[in-house]
């Protein structure tokens, strides 16, 4: 008996033995199958859910103003998608239990979340909202619909998150955001060309990141390095483990200002739609250390509206249309470089103020078979134009007198000279910058005509910042300064490379010169016609080129310039100075584009309009300069306050009804703001006492009105309710209507109305 019990126990013992052991080679079997023969298909399956070393992007660092504040950043955007079609492939009746709650909540809660949308993302109607959910889900339309076409910010992004049915969650609502980083230049539109873009392009079938102005000059310094990651697969979501932390970029502080961005270009843009013109630019300096407070490039541009539109573009890179212009478009400058002329011929010790040419009445003159123009002519009695003469009448002729009397046997010394002034120099502001030339004596270029066509502004070819560098040398008493457009790169707010302001040349040229020149410039835009006829209209007026920047409240001083460029329909039209001539504070240049085969004015119109830089780029300077230094000299209203003598409120004439409410708000007796009952318009005067009196003026039905005095507002109302189409030039009150006062108005006819401030 126990001898079989042993038995039993043995047999036992000897199975659990086999069978443990059979375990052992089935394992080791199948291990060794997994590492030798499965080993490629395991890893494979690894790699799925498991990846090494996954870039993590560094966010890009800043492009700020003068003042730190911020003007280019990386902002994330959204795109709303949704999927109508909810899909369970394992568990069907999940999916359909799903897809009902669905269909009673978007039945629910549509109306509301269209208005909710419409509310947080303006421009697309409730109704066009609802529409294109509708269509959606009827069929159910899978992944990747859009409703709303544009992009999120983040702010919105929340808000909408918050909405009915969205807040509901992805399963339900079906709503899933996709996250796009977009470069955003916080001021729109303005000064794109100078921050420059970064963008994904396709450059033969391969995509390249593609990096332009200071988002290029700058680049290694912006982009920052990436860092790295672990990628792995949990419970069906992707978790990343950060091995490498990135290094954001650092921000870049330039010189430029938003203020001083938006008053130039409001102000060029101002004037290329009044003059329907192609393109224009501006380079604003600040005078003492070649600070740039501004930059700002436009070109006419149609959108799909056939509407005119000015932008400023993102730089000179393949697939854009046009470049910098300001920095990297090579011209022939014209007058305005009749200024470096004069001023070499005074450096050199070639001539001086007391020299004088013939003035040449015929306003043609032939230098050996070459024919030589001047766009005007005033007798001053003497029969010769002085330096100062030829610089305010532009006279093109006299300029060719007397860069012959200086360099006709040393052509070289004029050449040398615009070298030594820094005129080829490349300042390498941004990496596209052009570099000038100059045509040389003994090159296959130059010819019997070069020095003549040199000293008015041919045969040369000049960036705007090249020349505004110049003339704020001249402003600078001779000092030549550097062009400065980043001030610091910065680290978390700390600087990690500085860029301080660089003297060039502590005198380029004599403080005399610089004076001297001022003043023939300041001649330009203020000098009194030299005319000795006191009949011509002209007599004991305002005659220069510049006259149209001549300004109330400063002295400018400046040079106009009006050359041929890209072919005979094309004209680069200029004005380069700085002010106020006294004390300059600021430099500016103005160059605008003239192309007469985008000039939608008839023919006749056209040519009765002889464009130039005087009528152009001088008006723009003008106000840009004005704008400027009313802001340069704000005081607030507290400090201004006069309690003794306290100042009369500037008033203009216009609607009865608005000016008592005007002076009624700021405490004028009633009594005196009576004015004959059915009398709509008036005028305002102020007594001995400085007490505001309000009369009547009479507007006859039926007849053009006395406008002068008015503002742009009740001057228009007026004017079109006797049919008259009416066009305005400048701001301010009306000083000048083209129809007089009383006549009987031809329906459709214009009226021009001048206004001043």
């Amino acid at each position: 008996m126990f001898k079989f019990r042993d038995d039993v126990v043995l047999r036992f013992n000897l199975l659990v033995i086999f069978l443990f052991t059979t375990i052992g080679i089935i394992i080791i079997g199948k291990a060794a199958i997994i590492m030798f023969i499965e080993r490629d298909d395991w890893n494979k399956i690894k790699e799925k859910n498991i990846k090494h070393d996954v870039p993590i992007e560094a966010r890009r660092g800043n492009i700020l103003a003068d003042d730190g504040g911020l003007i280019v950043s990386t902002l994330p955007k959204y795109r709303m998608l949704f999927d109508f079609a909810y899909r369970n492939p394992n568990d069907k009746e999940d999916e359909r239990k799903v897809n009902a709650q669905r269909d009673s909540i978007w039945e629910k809660d549509l109306k509301e979340l269209c208005v909710g949308l419409n509310n947080i993302l303006p421009g697309t109607s409730v109704e066009e909202l609802e529409k294109r959910f509708r269509n959606g889900r009827y069929p159910r339309k899978r992944g990747g619909y859009q409703p709303y076409r544009g992009s999120i910010s983040y702010s919105q992004f929340k808000k909408i998150k918050e909405l009915p049915i969205i807040r509901e969650g992805k399963k339900l609502s079906g709503c899933y955001t996709q996250e796009i980083i977009e470069r955003k230049n916080i001021l729109g539109n303005t000064a794109n060309s100078t921050f420059g873009i970064v963008r994904n392009v396709e450059i033969d079938g391969k995509k390249v990141e593609e990096v332009n102005g200071i988002e290029k000059k700058y680049n290694e310094y912006l982009k920052g390095k990436p860092g790295s990651g672990t990628k792995a697969k949990l419970r069906g979501k992707y978790i990343l483990r950060e091995d490498r932390q990135p290094v954001n970029g650092c921000d870049i502080q330039t010189t430029l200002n938003t203020q001083m961005l938006d008053i130039c270009h409001n102000a060029l843009e101002r004037v290329l739609r009044e003059k329907h013109l192609a393109a224009g630019w501006a380079i604003l300096m600040e005078t003492k250390t070649g600070d740039i407070k501004a930059i700002v490039n436009l070109s006419r541009d149609m959108n799909g509206n056939g509407k005119v539109q000015y932008i400023d573009t993102i730089g000179n890179i393949k697939y854009n249309q046009t470049a910098n212009h300001a920095l990297c478009d090579l011209n022939e400058p014209g007058s305005i470089f009749k200024t470096v002329a004069m001023t070499a011929m005074l450096a050199d010790k070639k001539l001086t103020t007391k020299d004088s040419v013939n003035a040449y009445p015929s306003m043609v003159y032939n230098f050996n078979g070459h024919r030589i123009h001047d766009e005007m002519y005033r007798n001053n009695g003497t029969g010769k134009y002085s330096m100062t003469d030829a610089m305010m009448y532009s006279s093109n002729i006299s300029m060719v007198h007397f860069i012959k009397k200086a360099y006709a046997g040393n052509p070289e010394e004029y050449t040398n000279t615009l070298q030594r002034f820094g005129l080829t120099e490349n300042y390498n502001i941004t990496d596209n910058e052009a570099t000038p030339y100059l045509t040389l004596p003994g090159t296959k270029n130059w010819n019997g005509y070069s020095l003549n066509s040199m000293s008015y502004g041919y045969a040369v070819g000049m960036t705007a910042i090249n020349m505004v560098s110049f003339y704020n040398t001249i402003a600078n008493g001779g000092k030549q300064m550097r062009p400065r457009l980043v001030k610091a790169i910065l680290n978390n707010g700390e600087p990690v490379e500085e860029f301080p302001t660089e003297v060039i040349n502590e005198q380029l040229f004599p403080k005399a010169v610089a004076d001297t020149i001022t003043g023939m410039l300041t001649q330009v835009v203020n000098g009194l016609s030299i005319i000795v006829d006191k009949s011509d209209w002209r007599y004991g007026k305002r005659d220069g080129t510049g006259k149209a920047a001549h300004s109330e409240t400063m002295t400018i001083a400046g040079k106009t310039g009006t050359a041929k460029a890209y072919g005979a329909n094309r004209k680069l039209m200029s004005f380069c100075g700085f002010f106020p001539a006294e004390a300059p504070e600021y430099t500016l240049i103005v160059q605008m584009m003239y192309d007469a085969d985008i000039d939608p004015r008839p023919e006749e119109e056209r040519a009765r309009n002889n464009y130039g830089g005087g009528s152009t780029s001088a008006l723009a300077f003008k106000e840009i300069a004005e704008k400027i230094m009313t802001e340069r000299f704000f005081v607030p209203i507290e400090n201004a306050i006069d309690e003794k003598k306290p100042a009369k409120p500037a008033i203009k004439r216009g609607n009865t009804k608005d000016l008592r409410m005007l002076l009624s708000s700021i405490g004028t007796p009633d009594s005196l703001l009576n004015v004959e009952k059915g009398n709509m318009w008036g005028d305002t005067r102020f007594d001995r006492q400085g007490m505001p009196q309000i009369s009547a003026r009479e507007i006859g039905d039926g007849r053009v009105p006395n406008v002068e005095g008015m503002g742009a507002k009740d001057a228009t109302y007026l004017m079109q309710r006797c049919g008259l189409n009416v066009v305005m030039t400048g701001y301010g009150t009306v000083k000048r209507q083209s129809i007089a006062a009383g006549r009987i108005p031809v329906a459709g006819d214009t009226v021009r109305l001048v206004l001043q401030p």
